[in-house]
C-alpha cells in the first residue's frame, strides 16, 4: 500500500467508543515529546477523565530540541516551560494532579536500544504496573521522527514483559508523509473516537502548548512552530487509533 492508501484508510476507520478502546481500566499513554499526548489522545484523555477513569501520560524526551538556538529560553528554561505546558493542557483534559511523569531523555536522541533504552522500558511497565493499566497508547511506528519510533519501539518492549496489555497507536506526523511512498504493512486496523464533546477542551489544550503554537520563542531562526497545514490533522472530529498486533 502507500502510504496515501493507507491514510485513506486510517480516516475511514470504523467508529469506535472509549469503552472499546480502554474498557473501563486505568490507561498509559506514551507521548515521544512534551504536546504529542494533547495532539493525538486530547479527546481520548478528555473523555475517560470525564468517566472517572485514571489516565497516565508518561513524556519520553525533554523537549528541549524545539529551539536549540534561542538565548532567552536556554535549555533548562526550554524544558522547564515546555513541563508546564504539558501540565496545563493536562489539567485543561482532566488529568490529574501527578498524572505526568517525565522520562527527561534527551530529544531527538531517544534510544531505540542499549542501557538507556532498557531502563526506559522499565520505568514504563513499573508505571503500567502501579497503575494497573490495562491499555497502552503510543505514536505510530510509522511516523518519520526518530524519537516517535524509539518510543513505539519500547512500547513493544513493554508488551514483551506486560504480554496482556493492550496497545493502539497513534498518528502524528505520519499525517505528513508523501503520498507516493510505499509502505509495507497490511491494511491498518483499528477504530477512530468521536471527539465531538470534548473537541473544544482538545483545542484549548493544544493552545496551552504556547512554545509549540506561537511565537513566543522568537530568537531562534530554526525553531520549530507548528503551522496551519502541520496542526490541521489534529483539529478535526475524530482521533484515529491503530491495532498494534504482537
Amino acid at each position: 500500500m502507500t502510504a496515501g492508501d493507507t491514510l485513506d484508510a486510517i480516516k475511514g476507520l470504523p467508529l469506535g467508543t472509549i469503552d472499546d478502546l480502554i474498557g473501563q481500566a486505568p490507561f498509559v499513554v506514551l507521548s515521544p515529546h512534551p504536546d504529542d499526548e494533547t495532539l493525538g489522545a486530547g479527546g481520548l484523555i478528555a473523555g475517560a477523565s470525564d468517566r472517572g477513569q485514571h489516565a497516565e501520560v508518561i513524556v519520553i524526551t525533554d523537549g528541549s530540541g524545539s529551539h536549540p538556538r534561542s538565548q532567552t529560553y536556554p535549555k533548562q528554561r526550554l524544558i522547564e516551560l515546555r513541563q508546564a505546558e504539558v501540565e496545563a493542557a493536562g489539567q485543561l483534559l482532566g488529568l490529574g494532579k501527578h498524572s505526568v511523569r517525565y522520562l527527561g531523555l534527551p530529544d531527538t536522541l531517544a534510544p531505540s536500544s542499549g542501557a538507556s533504552f532498557d531502563a526506559a522500558v522499565e520505568s514504563i511497565v513499573a508505571t503500567c504496573r502501579k497503575v494497573d493499566a490495562k491499555t497502552l497508547f503510543v505514536t505510530w511506528h510509522r511516523d518519520p521522527h526518530c524519537d516517535h519510533q524509539a518510543t513505539a519501539r519500547m512500547a513493544e518492549a513493554v508488551r514483551r514483559q506486560l504480554p496482556d496489555i493492550r496497545l493502539w497507536a497513534y498518528p502524528i506526523w505520519a499525517w505528513h508523509l508523501d503520498r507516493t511512498q510505499s509502505l509495507d504493512d497490511a491494511a491498518p486496523r483499528g477504530l477512530r473516537l468521536d471527539i465531538a464533546p470534548w473537541h473544544a477542551r482538545k483545542y484549548a489544550a493544544i493552545a496551552a502548548h504556547v512554545s509549540q503554537m506561537t511565537d513566543l520563542i522568537d530568537d531562534d531562526p530554526d525553531g520549530f512552530r507548528f503551522t496551519e497545514a502541520t496542526l490541521a490533522p489534529f483539529l478535526g472530529p475524530f482521533e484515529y487509533f491503530l491495532e498494534v498486533a504482537p
